[in-house]
């Protein structure tokens, strides 16, 4: 029973069931173990097969110039709001005019990361604080968290608080960390400690609450209710209420793994170096090493009251590459090098849903008819194949990432006005999508931003950088 009395000194509401739940996973794991190779170290490729395989030049034009210099121009408005909703000549479309924490702290981050990799452009920085500081009126000052959607003069709309909290901790962290301005990192450290004391499942922060955090908010809150569109990106009948992502089969009483909230302790951890935020990622992570499943190689997301996992990765392979990037990531960071192999297997099993006859990530439902596919899931394929390919020693996966990258070269990146579409259709014209065939950004639906974009291009960029060091020595 360690395990729990651990846990309950690191979290201040630890629940008992729940503790005992997770003293009875650590028992019953025991017997689970990782693979006896998982802990070995992989070295960095060498200069000459990155400098074959990824072009860097190009890697932060299409990043600077040919995306992030029309969002810094069209989306951040005079008070800080970010107009989400562009149509292809960046210029507003649609009749729905909202922040949503989502969107505001998704393009708040990829501002962040413009700013660093451009060397500190000064119209980066204004962006910056004025979309941060617009952000930091999102916040709850009466039950903390930030309410999930605004309007431009911060009417509140919807005051659920749910998974897009973590994009309030990520963006402030990385705006305090590229601009070394203390008022956005102690944000962020005190949206962590406001969340890990309301929404606390365990070690996990996750949930959906109402604003006063007294009880959970419906199910669906928090995700993207435009009409027309599913949660997941599908079409849905017109202003049907959305629901969470594919892949998530909540069961009462249920958990879930939030890949974007870990991806926020992780940017919270870089920026600040604390040794809390640490210590709440190393108890996570040794969670996921008892309810991996290493049969499939498959980390699930969501899992019954018991911690039996009840995902289907099939679902939402989009979401294996994420959490194979951030568990390398974490391992850069100063995590046990075993979750490299726990990453790397969690990356062969999205391989398996890949279209090789396409180039990417989907395109075919379970009948076999073609189905839409989103930009997102092929920035996931292309960052996480570069990843374990330059750092893991993973050079087989250099084919997936150039036919991936080509397929995205010419489906979703408009040569003309700059930017990415947002979906395609096998078989089928642009012009199939309606009106969301040109546009370059959304606040419903699958919330079309330069998010996915920049976690992309960032990393080709930092990894691909003759001065790469790990922070960790690994």
């Amino acid at each position: 029973m360690r395990i729990g009395r651990v846990m309950t000194g690191i979290f201040g509401r630890w629940i008992v069931s729940s503790a005992l739940v997770f003293s009875m996973l650590c028992i019953a794991g025991a017997q689970n173990h990782p693979p006896k190779d998982s802990g070995k170290k992989a070295t960095h490729a060498p200069a000459t097969e990155i400098q074959q395989n990824l072009d860097r030049a190009w890697v932060k034009k299409a990043f600077l110039n040919d995306m992030m210099e029309h969002w810094v121009a069209a989306s951040v408005t005079p008070n800080g709001f970010i107009q989400e909703n562009l149509d292809r000549q960046w210029k507003p479309w649609g009749t729905q005019r909202e922040a949503s924490l989502n969107g505001q702290g998704r393009v708040l981050y990829a501002l962040a990361i413009a700013y660093e990799v451009s060397g500190g452009d000064k119209r980066y920085l204004d962006a910056i604080t004025k979309a941060a500081d617009f952000l930091l009126k999102m916040h709850d000052d009466e039950f903390g968290g930030y309410y999930n959607r605004v309007t431009p003069d911060l009417k509140v709309i919807d005051d659920t608080k749910g998974g897009f909290q973590s994009f309030a901790i990520f963006s402030l962290a990385s705006a305090g960390r590229v601009t070394k301005n203390q008022k956005y990192l102690k944000a962020a450290m005190d949206a962590y400690h406001e969340l890990k004391a309301k929404m606390s499942d365990g070690p996990f922060i996750s949930g959906n609450f109402k604003r006063d955090f007294s009880g959970p908010a419906p199910r669906g809150a928090g995700f993207g209710r435009g009409p027309g569109r599913g949660g997941n990106g599908a079409p849905s009948a017109a202003g049907a209420p959305q629901g969470p992502p594919p892949g998530f089969q909540f069961a009462p009483g249920g958990h879930r793994l939030d890949v974007h909230m870990f991806e926020a302790l992780l940017g919270l951890y870089e920026a600040t170096k604390s040794k809390e935020v640490w210590d709440t990622i190393t108890v996570q992570m040794d969670v996921m090493a008892k309810v991996y499943d290493y049969d499939r190689g498959y980390l699930s997301e969501s899992y019954d009251k018991d911690w039996k996992p009840t995902g289907n990765p099939a679902a939402n392979p989009g979401h294996l590459f994420e959490w194979a990037s951030l568990l390398s990531r974490a391992v850069e960071l100063g995590a046990d090098p075993k979750f490299v192999q726990l990453g790397s297997r969690n990356l062969d099993l999205g391989l398996k849903s890949y279209n090789k006859d396409i180039g990417g990530l989907g395109g075919k439902n379970a009948a076999g008819e073609p189905t839409l596919m989103l930009w997102w899931p092929q920035c996931e394929v292309i960052k996480a194949t570069a990843h374990y390919a330059i750092l893991r020693g993973r050079s087989d996966l250099w084919p997936w990432n150039h036919q991936t990258l080509e397929f995205v070269k010419k489906t979703y990146l408009d040569p003309e006005y700059g930017g990415w579409f947002e979906g395609y259709i096998p078989g089928k014209s642009r012009d199939a999508l309606g009106e969301r065939a040109y546009i370059k950004g959304a606040v419903d639906g699958p919330e079309l931003s330069p998010y996915h974009m920049t976690s992309m291009f960032y990393d080709l960029w930092r990894i691909s950088s003759p001065k790469y060091k790990p922070e960790s020595g690994d």
